[in-house]
C-alpha cells in the first residue's frame, strides 16, 4: 500500500510539472498570433507557473531536466517568443526587431559568463586545502556569498527574460516598441553588477586552488602548532553533528588538539571552536601530509576515508563514535581496525561482547560521555510540562530501521497536540530524516504542518527544532519527558533522570524488547497503536509519581559508567594513557593493495 501511495504521489508530482510547458506553449501561441494583450496575459500565467512549481514542487527540476526544459531553456524559449511577437505584431520596425534579437543574444552571453562565474565561486569542495584558527593570513574559506548577490544570480538564471519581455510588450501596447532596449539594458546592468561582485571571491578561489603553494602553507602552520590529538571526520555537512559533539571535550584536554576534515564545506559547517581546523580534500595530499607530532587520532564515524589516516603507524587510532545505542551498527566489525574502541559504559562493552564484531575486550575502554556534562536533572521550568519527540531516521536499509516516524509519528504528535494547553511539544527530527525514504520526508513535513496549525489555533508554544536552531542537549534541558526510538538519544538523555518513552514500532513482546535493547529497560514502551500514550503522559504531569525513577539511576551507571570520576576526567586519562604508550605494534598498508596487521586485530 505504501508503495502504491508513493507511486501515486510521484505521478501526481511529475504530471503537475507539465504546467510549465503548457503555459510556455500558450505564450508562444500568443506571440504567433501577434496579440500583445494575449501575450502579456500568457506571460503572467507563465511566471506564475514558475513560482508555484518552484515553491510546491522543489524536486521538479529532475523531470524538467529529463525533458530538456531547464531554467535556461525556458528563458531562451520566452526570449524567442518575444522576438516572434515583435515580428508578428506588425508595429515594430525592422531596426527594433534586429535590436531585440541582437540585444538578447548579447545579454545571454553576459548571463552565461556570470552564471559560469557563480558556479566556479560556489565550488569550494574543489579546494585542496582550507583551515580555521591557524593564524592570520591562513588559507581560510572565502567569505559566504552575499544573499543579495545570490538572489540576483538566481534571477539571471531563471528570469533573465523578464525585463526585456515586460518592456517590449508594454512598448507595443503604447506604440513605442523601442522600449525593449530599456529591458535589455536593465538586464545587462544586473549581469555586469553580479560579475563585478564575483571577482574578489573568484580571485580568492584561484589562489586557494594552487594546491602546491597552499599545501606548503598549511603544513608549515600545522608543524608550528604541533598537535598531539586529532579528531578525524569525513562526511557531508549534514553529518557534522558527529564531530561537533566532541569539540568541547577536545578543547578541555591538556594536550594540543586539532580537527582534521576532508571536505571544505564541513569547515564552514563545524560549530564555533578555538581548535585549529584543517581540511585536506584529496587522498594523495592527505597521505603525503606530515602529522609527525600526532599521537592519538579519534574517529567519530566508520567511513572509507578513514583509511587515509589509519595507515599512519606512529599514531594510535581510536573509534569514539557519535553516540552509544543498541542499534546493530553500533557494534560494527569494522571497529577491529582501530587500536582501541572507546565506549561510554559497561553497556557498550557488553554490546561488543554480544556481537560478532571481533573487538578484543582489552581494546575496549569505558570513558563515559564527556559531552553530557551540560545536561541537568532540573525540570524544564515552563508553566506546563514539555515533551520532546526526537525520532531517529529511517536507517540505511530496512534491516537497520528503528524509526517510528513512518508508522507512528503522526499518531504520536497528534496525541500530544490533543492535550491542548496542558502540554508543550518540541519536535526535533534526526538530521538524516528523509535521506533514504521520500515517505519519511513527507511525514516530517506533515508533522511540521500539524504543529504550525496547532500554534495558529491558539495552543502556542510548540516548537520544531532543526539544524542549528538548538542542540539536542538544549532540547533535553527544555523538556520534562522524551519520546524517542532505539538510538543514542536514549543514553544521552539518561543523565537527566527524567522519564522517557521508547517506541516499539514492530509491536515486539515487551520482555523480549527490553532484553534485546537494554537502553529501554527503564523506559515506558509505546506500541504501534500508541494507546498507552495518554496514560504515560500523566507521568510527566505528576513529578515524584514516577515508578521507573530508581531503575533509571541504575541504568545510567550501566549505560554511561560511574558518576565519579566524571566522564571528562576519564576521557582525558584515556587520551593521556594512549599518547604515552609506545608506537603501534601493527602496520597497515591500506591502499587497496595490501593489509598487514597483527593477529590480535583479526
Amino acid at each position: 500500500m505504501r508503495r502504491l501511495v508513493s507511486r501515486y504521489s510521484t505521478l501526481t508530482r511529475y504530471s503537475s510539472v507539465l504546467w510549465l510547458p503548457v503555459t510556455l506553449g500558450l505564450l508562444i501561441g500568443a506571440a504567433a498570433a501577434g496579440s500583445p494583450w494575449a501575450f502579456l496575459g500568457a506571460a503572467v500565467l507563465c511566471y506564475a507557473a514558475e513560482y508555484v512549481v518552484g515553491r510546491t514542487l522543489p524536486d521538479a527540476a529532475r523531470p524538467l531536466r529529463w525533458g530538456q526544459m531547464s531554467p535556461g531553456a525556458r528563458v531562451l524559449a520566452r526570449q524567442a517568443a518575444l522576438v516572434l511577437l515583435l515580428v508578428q505584431s506588425g508595429d515594430a520596425g525592422r531596426p527594433t526587431i534586429v535590436l531585440a534579437a541582437v540585444g538578447l543574444l548579447l545579454v545571454d552571453w553576459l548571463r552565461a559568463a556570470t552564471l559560469a562565474g557563480a558556479v566556479a565561486s560556489r565550488r569550494v569542495n574543489r579546494l585542496p586545502f582550507a583551515t580555521r584558527n591557524l593564524g592570520e593570513g591562513e588559507p581560510a574559506l572565502p567569505a559566504p556569498i552575499a544573499p543579495r548577490q545570490a538572489r540576483l544570480t538566481l534571477l539571471l538564471e531563471s528570469q533573465a527574460d523578464l525585463l526585456p519581455l515586460l518592456f517590449g510588450t508594454v512598448g507595443l501596447l503604447v506604440g513605442l516598441p523601442v522600449l525593449v532596449a530599456g529591458g535589455l539594458l536593465g538586464t545587462a546592468a544586473i549581469a555586469v553588477a553580479v560579475a563585478a561582485a564575483q571577482l574578489p571571491r573568484l580571485r580568492r578561489m584561484r589562489a586557494l586552488l594552487n594546491a602546491e603553494r597552499t599545501g606548503r602553507d598549511v603544513q608549515r602552520r600545522v608543524a608550528r602548532y604541533k598537535p598531539e590529538v586529532v579528531l578525524y571526520f569525513t562526511g557531508p555537512p549534514t553529518t557534522v553533528y558527529q564531530a561537533n559533539m566532541w569539540l568541547q571535550a577536545l578543547e578541555r584536554l591538556d594536550r594540543k588538539a586539532m580537527v582534521l576534515v576532508r571536505s571544505p564545506e564541513v569547515v564552514g559547517a563545524l560549530a564555533p571552536t578555538p581548535l585549529p581546523v584543517v581540511c585536506i580534500t584529496r587522498a594523495e595530499d592527505m597521505m603525503n601530509f606530515d602529522l609527525g607530532t600526532v599521537k592519538v587520532a579519534l574517529y567519530p564515524g566508520n567511513t572509507g576515508k578513514n583509511l587515509h589516516l589509519l595507515r599512519e603507524e606512529h599514531i594510535k587510532h581510536v573509534f569514539v563514535g557519535h553516540g552509544d545505542s543498541d542499534k546493530g551498527p553500533s557494534s560494527n566489525p569494522v571497529s577491529k581496525v582501530f587500536d582501541e574502541v572507546w565506549v561510554a559504559g559497561p553497556a557498550g562493552r557488553d554490546r561488543y561482547h554480544n556481537s560478532d564484531a571481533g573487538v578484543r575486550d582489552e581494546a575496549i575502554v569505558e570513558v563515559g560521555r564527556p559531552q553530557l556534562g551540560e545536561i541537568t536533572t532540573e525540570p524544564s521550568g515552563g508553566p506546563v510540562p514539555t515533551v520532546l519527540y526526537a525520532p531517529t531516521w529511517e536507517g540505511w536499509d530496512n534491516e537497520h530501521g528503528y524509526s517510528s516516524l513512518l508508522g507512528m509519528g503522526e499518531r504520536i504528535v497528534r496525541t500530544l497536540l490533543e492535550q491542548g494547553p496542558r502540554l508543550r511539544v518540541i519536535y526535533r527530527p534526526h538530521p538524516y530524516t528523509g535521506r533514504r525514504l521520500p515517505e519519511a520526508a513527507a511525514v516530517h513535513a506533515r508533522l511540521i504542518k500539524m504543529i504550525e496549525q496547532a500554534n495558529r489555533g491558539g495552543a502556542g508554544g510548540h516548537q520544531v527544532v532543526t539544524g542549528a536552531d538548538a542542540s539536542l542537549y538544549e532540547c533535553f534541558n527544555r523538556s520534562d519527558m522524551l519520546i524517542t526510538d532505539i538510538s543514542s538519544v536514549i543514553s544521552d538523555y539518561i543523565p537527566s533522570l527524567k522519564p522517557y518513552v521508547v517506541t516499539n514500532p514492530d509491536g515486539m513482546d515487551e520482555n523480549l524488547f527490553r532484553t534485546e535493547f537494554p537502553s529501554a529497560s527503564a523506559a515506558y514502551l509505546l506500541s504501534p497503536g500508541c494507546a498507552e500514550l495518554a496514560d504515560i503522559l500523566a507521568v510527566a504531569a505528576t513529578p515524584g509519581q514516577d515508578p521507573l525513577a530508581a531503575e533509571r539511576r541504575t541504568l545510567r551507571d550501566y549505560l554511561l559508567g560511574p558518576e565519579h570520576p566524571d566522564a571528562m576526567t576519564r576521557f582525558a586519562a584515556a587520551v593521556d594513557a594512549l599518547a604515552q604508550a609506545g608506537p603501534r605494534s601493527t602496520m597497515y598498508a591500506i591502499s587497496g593493495r595490501a593489509v598487514s596487521a597483527a593477529t590480535e586485530h583479526a
